[in-house]
């Protein structure tokens, strides 16, 4: 299994709508995916650093896929959609990263 993260770093003068990046946008993301190979999406929207500081990441989506040609294939058909969306919820490009899901 594949999972993509995609990191949204809380950068100074950024801002990040978690209520509408829940409610709306993965929705939106999850309804465009699924029929494309998504097999699951997880959303972790940041509270506080250890410290208790404002959080480092705004927030942490994860997007799991069979493997890297079902992600690709998506996103060559969805990516572009899914990208222009992103100023209604941030300002924050997110940091993406390719993984291997390890049962541990």
């Amino acid at each position: 299994m594949l999972r993509v993260s995609a990191t949204y770093p809380n950068l100074p003068g950024s801002h990040f709508d978690g209520d509408d990046y829940v409610g709306r946008h993965a929705p939106f993301a999850r309804g465009l995916l699924e029929p494309l190979g998504l097999r699951a999406l997880r959303i972790t929207i940041g509270t506080a650093a250890l410290d208790g500081a404002p959080p480092p990441y705004w927030a942490l989506s994860e997007l799991i896929f069979d493997d890297r040609d079902s992600f690709d294939r998506a996103m060559g058909i969805c990516g572009a959609a899914l990208m222009g969306d992103a100023p209604r919820y941030t300002n924050v490009d997110p940091v993406l990263q390719i993984s291997s899901l390890i049962d541990a």
